[in-house]
């Protein structure tokens, strides 16, 4: 679709945008909330669904909620979050198709909607019939419709509807983008195809041979080498200067931050699950350490290594659309009083 703006600085009616940010607030801290869920093994200390104790879902007593065991807590604390998430999520709705004229953008809030509602499902089914493969399915379905929340809040920015080259107006695109989508779309799925052998490690069955739990911590490890050279390559590329100026940097210079924090919670997770290393062996401080049984820093620790890899999925959404959007833009100028900003969504 196309949208015209006869004046750059006359945006369409931001509420789209602003409701979109309060989704992507509400969902992160619902993968979070789920990832503690799995963590301490909390998937079914609520054995019945949609309702919590045979209680209406919103109507379960607080104080047990709240001073009751962890697990409950954690448990229907993630069944509120997501009831919160689709409630935004219809709002979200609404307000695209009121107020932003892209039939693209109305299009995606729908799919917005119905990925909350399938996740629900999912959840709701995953407690109902006690099944190990909903559990993966709904693991890998949080992260991925997180990203598609932040790559709305891309597309409904104030950047997305005011961008144009700053070094000349004309129709040619800028040299190299089309190159770094591509790559940037690569490493999308590289983030998401570690998310999907997270899920498998996370939820794999204790009568699983050794090997095959070993098999995946090395493929685990192989594609996290992967994602941090081409992170690591991206961001040479983007220091050249004619990709200067264009917002394309400010989203991998986060990813470069968020790859490192990942590497240093990903060895974090190996200590307190497993001890240090064998080379630490000899060292005072690694001989000491005594790895616990769900701990506070094990639990937490975990579940961060698990939703930062979520926030490398989104952002790796967000380069990909800013890549596109530097690509495919193209100006043209009616007069010296009325510029006209085309771009192709």
């Amino acid at each position: 679709m196309t949208i015209v703006l006869d004046n750059p600085n006359q945006l369409q009616n931001r509420q789209p945008h602003r409701v979109a940010v309060v989704l992507a607030l509400v969902v992160f801290p619902l993968i979070w909330v789920g990832g503690l869920v799995t963590t301490y093994d909390a998937g079914m200390a609520v054995p019945d669904w949609p309702g919590t104790y045979g209680y209406n879902m919103f109507l379960y007593p607080v104080e047990t909620w709240l001073f009751g065991p962890f697990d409950l807590f954690v448990e229907h604390g993630h069944r509120l979050l997501g009831s919160l998430a689709g409630v935004v999520a219809i709002v979200l709705v609404i307000t695209t198709v009121r107020y932003d004229p892209r039939r693209s953008v109305r299009w995606a809030s729908g799919g917005l909607l119905f990925l909350v509602s399938l996740q629900g499902c999912l959840g709701g089914m995953r407690v109902l019939l006690d099944a190990r493969v909903l559990a993966k399915i709904h693991g890998c379905l949080g992260p991925a419709f997180f990203a598609f929340v932040v790559g709305f809040c891309a597309v409904t920015s104030r950047w997305w509807l005011t961008h144009v080259n700053p070094f000349e107006n004309q129709t040619k695109p800028i040299a190299g983008a089309s190159g770094l989508a591509y790559w940037a779309g690569a490493m999308l799925v590289m983030s998401f195809g570690q998310l999907v052998i997270g899920a498998f490690l996370r939820h794999i069955s204790v009568t699983s041979p050794a090997y095959v739990y070993q098999s995946l911590v090395v493929l685990h490890v192989s594609v996290a080498v992967l994602l941090i050279v081409g992170t690591v390559i991206q961001w040479f590329i983007t220091r050249m200067p004619r990709f200067r100026g264009l917002g394309i940097r400010s989203s991998i210079n986060i990813l470069m931050l968020l790859i490192l924090l990942q590497v240093g919670l990903g060895f974090g997770t190996w200590v307190v699950k497993f001890g240090w290393p064998v080379w630490f062996s000899e060292l005072g401080f690694a001989a000491a350490f005594v790895v616990g049984e769900k701990t506070f820093i094990q639990m937490n620790l975990i579940t961060a290594h698990v939703a930062v890899g979520s926030l490398i999925l989104a952002l790796w959404t967000v380069q990909i659309l800013r890549c596109r959007r530097v690509q495919g833009e193209k100006i043209q100028t009616t007069n010296a009083d009325s510029p006209n900003i085309v771009s192709n969504l």
